[in-house]
C-alpha cells in the first residue's frame, strides 16, 4: 500500500513538471483577458474632401487706368478650383495629469489627437485617444467628453481595460471635437493672362498665355507700333495711353 502511494505521488510530481513546461497559465491568461476585452470600431482618420468650387478671378476693371511693368501682367481672367478638406480630431479642453500606480499620462490644453476608434461599455460609447506609450489609450465619453476612470491597452485589435484606477488632476477636464480644415487651390484651368514684354525694334510686345493650354506650354506673341493706340489681343480691346521700354499705361475697354 505504501509503495502504491509513493508511486502515485511520483506520477503527480511528473505531471506537474510537465505542465510547467507547456505553460498552461499562458492559455488561461488569454482566456481571462477575453472577458475584459471589447471590440474596437476603428476610425478612418483620412482627410476628406467636403467641397469643391470653381473660382473666377479678374485682375482688372473696365475703363480704369493701369500701369504694367515689363514682365508683369497687363490683365488676367482665370478660373481655378478650390478644394476644401476636413479632418476630425479631438482637442484637450484644459490641462490634466492622470496619476496612478503606473506611469502617469499628461494632456495639455489645446493639444489635438486623432480618435483611434470606439468601444461600447455598459451601453455607453467611448472614444479611444492615444497616450505617450504605444498601445495604451485613455477613454472618454463621446456625449460628454468626460474621461473614463480606467485606461486601456489595445491587444490583438481588441481593447483590454486595465484594472488600475487613475486620479485626474483636473476634474473638469474634457475632450471636445474639433475639425481641422485645409484649402487647396489648383492651377488655373480656364482663362488667359496677358503680360507686357517691353519694347523692341520700336514695337511694343505682349505675350498671351492660354491657361487651357498650360500643360503644353503654348503661348502667343503680339506686337504693335510703340505709341498710344487702340489695340486688340485675342478679342480684348486695350487702349494704350503711354508706352516705354520698361512700362505701359493703359485702359481695358472690352474683354
Amino acid at each position: 500500500m505504501k509503495k502504491a502511494f509513493i508511486l502515485c505521488t511520483f506520477l503527480c510530481l511528473n505531471a506537474c513538471v510537465y505542465a510547467g513546461e507547456i505553460d498552461v497559465w499562458s492559455g488561461r491568461r488569454e482566456w481571462v483577458a477575453g472577458f475584459s476585452s471589447y471590440d474596437i470600431d476603428y476610425k478612418d482618420n483620412v482627410t476628406k474632401l467636403v467641397k469643391t468650387e470653381q473660382i473666377n478671378e479678374k485682375s482688372f476693371k473696365l475703363n480704369e487706368i493701369y500701369t504694367a511693368f515689363k514682365g508683369y501682367s497687363v490683365l488676367s481672367d482665370k478660373t481655378f478650383e478650390k478644394q476644401y478638406y476636413v479632418r476630425e480630431k479631438v482637442r484637450a479642453n484644459g490641462n490634466v495629469v492622470l496619476s496612478s500606480a503606473s506611469i502617469p499620462y499628461e494632456y495639455k490644453n489645446n493639444q489635438t489627437f486623432d480618435i483611434l476608434g470606439y468601444v461600447t461599455i455598459d451601453g455607453n460609447k467611448f472614444a479611444l485617444v492615444p497616450t505617450n506609450m504605444d498601445d495604451f489609450v485613455v477613454l472618454f465619453d463621446v456625449k460628454t467628453g468626460k474621461l473614463y476612470n480606467k485606461t486601456g491597452m489595445i491587444k490583438n485589435k481588441h481593447l483590454v481595460i486595465l484594472d488600475v484606477d487613475y486620479v485626474p488632476s483636473n476634474a473638469d477636464f474634457r475632450f471636445e471635437p474639433v475639425f481641422i480644415t485645409n484649402i487647396a487651390q489648383t492651377k488655373p484651368n480656364k482663362g488667359y493672362d496677358i503680360k507686357f514684354d517691353g519694347v523692341r525694334m520700336e514695337r511694343m510686345w505682349f505675350v498671351y498665355y492660354d491657361f487651357a493650354d498650360d500643360d503644353s506650354g503654348n503661348f502667343k506673341e503680339y506686337s504693335f507700333p510703340a505709341k498710344p493706340a487702340l489695340i486688340g489681343i485675342n478679342g480684348v480691346k486695350i487702349k494704350v495711353l503711354d508706352v516705354s521700354e520698361e512700362k505701359v499705361d493703359y485702359m481695358i475697354l472690352d474683354d
